[in-house]
């Protein structure tokens, strides 16, 4: 029989040998080998828990922005003068110039023109703000949910967020008491609740007061000036070619470095900066986690060091009756993945329990723990703990392969 098939077999032999001993000494060293583990498992904890959660607030943040990315706002930046009073808004004439653009470009559009702004509103003796905003009755249904209730007619009443409606317990039938563009006390009648639509660029609900723009300019003197319009669109693709024919219309240019007389703002572009926002916070609560695991990394360094320290003369003599360099790295590397591994997969399970408590509390929708992008980091905090304690444990094992068999047979 060769050398070569000699060294083989002897490897067959001895590689069953070489992890029973790895397995021996992390029971012989059972405190050790579990702080080492607890450190993992807080590491893996760590930085899984807090990558879901990230993911999980990236996830909901981005579905509500979805529902906005179909459309364009335009607002005025041309200042007006109204009655010798400085003004800035869309006038008849813009709304007419904007349309003629929009219907140059598709003819698949939605054009909603709006009045906003803030409004004291008293109930029962208690004041609040809110957003409030004057639309076309037929425009109302384009841009809200309405949970319960009706869309309102001229200035017979009013609908509010849901938000509103739990903050200061209102209802249908409540009657909302404010000031008009006259200084007078005026009543609205509360006519419909609106679901939340969460976060948009320009148009949010959720703590809003929505009236009719005859209600609204009974309330505040609009100098016949909306405040911005929001363009629709079935179709994503329209977005651009619509935002081109308005700009090349009103400014005098499809590309702009300055303003002229509008500024068209693209729901996309907010949501894409909100999403590189959200997965930079994603990435910073990632590293916090990752803090932990640098000190278990640490820990299990020292740990592995010292038993190679501990087992010089058992090293030895395991290099004396042939075993190979390979074997002696390999027996102190099983010893670092079996904690790495075990630590790891614990620290795995405890993360989705510990993220749907939390996600639960703080979105109170526990579906989120299911999308993929917040699923993923279970499988890569499990292997980025396995990797740190292989990482971890290559030195010590390194050094505990190149130990001289001669000296480490002397060692006390």
């Amino acid at each position: 029989m060769s050398k070569k098939q000699n060294t083989s077999a002897l490897s067959r032999i001895v590689s069953p040998i070489i992890f029973e001993l790895s397995m021996r000494n992390l029971r012989l060293n059972f405190l050790r080998s579990m702080l080492s583990m607890i450190g993992i498992i807080i590491g893996v904890l760590a930085i899984t828990s807090l990558g879901m959660m990230g993911a999980a607030f990236s996830t909901d943040m981005t579905s509500l922005l979805s529902s906005s990315t179909n459309s364009l706002t335009i607002m005025s930046v041309e200042e007006k003068t109204v009655d010798g009073i400085p003004a800035t808004g869309l006038s008849s004439k813009d709304m007419r110039d904007i349309e003629a653009a929009i219907r140059s470009a598709t003819s698949d559009y939605s054009l909603i023109p709006m009045y906003q702004g803030t409004k004291v509103a008293k109930f029962q003796n208690k004041e609040f703000g809110a957003q409030t905003y004057g639309l076309r009755p037929g425009d109302i249904p384009e841009l809200v949910t309405i949970q319960s209730g009706k869309v309102p007619r001229g200035s017979e009443g009013v609908l509010i967020g849901e938000k509103l409606a739990d903050d200061h317990d209102l209802r249908i039938g409540s009657r909302l008491t404010m000031t008009d563009k006259n200084g007078a006390t005026t009543a609205v009648r509360v006519v419909g609740i609106l679901e939340n639509s969460g976060m948009s660029l320009t148009f949010s609900t959720d703590s809003a007061i929505v009236g009719t723009t005859t209600w609204y300019e009974s309330i505040v003197n609009t100098h016949n000036l909306y405040s911005s319009a929001m363009v629709k669109t079935g179709n994503l693709d329209n977005l651009d070619a619509i935002s081109s024919a308005i700009e090349k219309r009103m400014n005098g240019r499809a590309d702009r470095d300055t303003d002229d007389r509008v500024y068209v703002m693209d729901a996309r572009q907010f949501a894409a900066m909100m999403q590189e926002g959200l997965g930079m916070i994603s990435l910073f609560l990632v590293a916090i986690g990752g803090i932990s695991l640098l000190v278990a990394a640490v820990a299990i360094f020292n740990v592995m060091l010292m038993s190679v320290n501990e087992r010089i003369r058992e090293i030895g003599i395991l290099r004396s009756i042939g075993t190979l360099r390979n074997q002696v790295l390999l027996m102190f590397l099983y010893e670092a993945a079996i904690i790495g591994l075990i630590g790891a997969v614990i620290g795995g399970v405890l993360s989705v329990g510990a993220s749907a408590v939390v996600i639960g509390l703080l979105f109170g929708n526990i579906s989120l723990m299911f999308a993929p992008s917040v699923l993923i980091y279970i499988p890569y905090g499990i292997v980025i703990g396995i990797l740190v304690c292989l990482l971890s444990g290559l030195y010590p094992a390194w050094k505990a392969a190149n130990l001289n068999p001669v000296e480490a047979l002397a060692s006390d």
